[in-house]
Order: structure tokens, then C-alpha cells, then sequence
């Protein structure tokens, strides 16, 4: 794929920037509210998802395995942040 600049309204460079957008926003929370870990899984895994879908459009390798570790680590977060809770 050949590219000749910024076309926003191309649906794919849309779902990157609201992906990359999730992903700032989560991190944002964490740093003004530590205790919103799921809110912050939650809306980074979003970013997360829709970043891998712009990677495997535009087969690129290393955004693919880097946003599929993002997600990972993610469902690691929420999963671990379900388990504390069912312990209380």
C-alpha cells in the first residue's frame, strides 16, 4: 500500500486515532486515579483492539505482536482485578 499523506477520513486512520486516543485517555486515569484499574484495562484494551485491527489491515508486524502483548497484558489486568474482587 502506497500512501501520499494524512487522509482522516479514511476509516482505518479514524479507528487509529480513536485506539490511540483510548489508550492515552486509560493512562491519563491511572495517573489521576490509581484505584480505576478496570476502568483503565477496560479502555486501554479498546485501544488495544482497535490499534491490532489497523496493524493486521496494514500488515504491520511489529504494531501487531506489540498491541497483541497490549492486550494481553490487559485481560491479565482484568482478569487479576476479577479475581481480588471475588476474594473480598
Amino acid at each position: 500500500m502506497t500512501h501520499t499523506g494524512w487522509n482522516v477520513s479514511d476509516p482505518v486512520q479514524v479507528m487509529s486515532l480513536i485506539g490511540s486516543a483510548l489508550i492515552l485517555i486509560a493512562y491519563a486515569i491511572t495517573v489521576r486515579l490509581p484505584s480505576r484499574r478496570r476502568l483503565y484495562c477496560t479502555i486501554s484494551l479498546g485501544g488495544g483492539v482497535l490499534l491490532l485491527v489497523v496493524a493486521l489491515i496494514y500488515r504491520n508486524l511489529g504494531l501487531t505482536l506489540l498491541e497483541i502483548a497490549w492486550i494481553s497484558i490487559n485481560l491479565w489486568g482484568l482478569w487479576d482485578e476479577r479475581r481480588v474482587a471475588g476474594a473480598r
